[in-house]
Formats: C-alpha cells, structure tokens, sequence
C-alpha cells in the first residue's frame, strides 16, 4: 500500500498544480468589456480587445497580460473625428492597426494590483504601470483599472487636443475551459 501511495502521490501532485494553473487562465468577455479614453476635445473608446490573461492572486510572479486593442475600432461619436485619429499623422492605423501590451510584472499594493510591462503605439514601446482591482465570483471575474498616459509619448500629435489621456478599463472575464 505505501509503495502504491509514494507513486500515485507526486501524479497526483503534478495533476492538480496543472489543474490549478489551467484554472487561472481568463478568457475575455467579448461582448462586455469597456475601454473608454478622455481628453480636452475628445472622449470615446476601443472595441478589439485580444489576448491572453493568466493572472494568478496567490502566485503573482506566475501573472501576465498579453493583450492587443484594434486600433480601427475607435469611436469619438464623431465619424470624422475616427478619421483622422486613424490617420497617418495620428494612429497611423495603416501601418500601427493594434495597440499591444505585455506585462513584465504584477505586484500587490494595498488595496489592490499593479501591472508593470510595456505599452505599444504606433512604432514607440515605453513601460509603464498601472493599478487595477480583480474581483473573483465563482468561474467569472473582472478587471478594472483607470490611469493616464501622454499621447506624445507614442509620437500621437495633433493639435487641438489635450496631451494627458485618461483611460478606465472594465474588463469581465470567464476562466477559460
């Protein structure tokens, strides 16, 4: 009998690490997720949200985001304002068409995460790092974050608009199966 325990109990191990990690895997929720941005003289928002989230709360140095937005997907409310934000001297969405970020790192603050790693626009990387909450209920789940950044940092020069951008995410995502 111990000589069956010592063999089925590292199977059993390895099966349940390799359960509990599948487990962690997020799928976004397609059809409910909120990407909105505002600044002096435009406000609106991003569908196309893609990627990949394994995000690990007892094991944050196993965590990481790998996602992209669409950059065609944007929507002043204005059509003509969309236009020229995908312009060549903007987005440029012809050549740049996502916005990618990747995590480097998530830590715990006090009351909630941050996520450092480097954001994507047009042909310009820079890190940077946010905060966000996770709330868990059963099999669902969901981000939110809000943070600023500088247009011209990635080269987005156009006039007439303010340079600190304001971002909230909402992000409801189902553990994947």
């Amino acid at each position: 009998m111990k000589k069956i325990l010592l063999i089925l109990l590292p199977i059993l191990t390895i099966i349940s690490a390799f359960t509990s990690v599948m487990l962690t895997d997020w799928r976004i929720d397609d059809e409910n997720y909120v990407i909105t941005f505002k600044t002096k003289g435009v406000k609106g928002g991003f569908k196309g949200l893609k990627g990949g989230i394994h995000f690990l709360e007892n094991d944050l140095s196993q965590s990481k985001f790998d996602v992209t937005v669409d950059v065609n997907t944007i929507s002043t409310g204005i059509g003509m304002k969309n236009k020229h934000a995908l312009a060549e001297d903007f987005f440029d969405a012809g050549h740049y068409p996502t916005i990618h970020f990747v995590s480097s790192a998530v830590i715990r603050s006090d009351t909630s995460f941050v996520v450092k790693g480097y954001l994507t626009m047009k042909d310009v990387t820079h890190e940077i790092s946010f905060p966000f909450t996770f709330k868990k209920e059963e099999e669902k789940g969901i981000f939110k974050s809000e943070f600023e950044i500088n247009r011209k940092d990635y080269n987005l020069d156009k006039k007439g608009i303010g340079e600190i951008i304001q971002i909230k995410l909402n992000v409801p995502v189902k553990q994947q199966d």
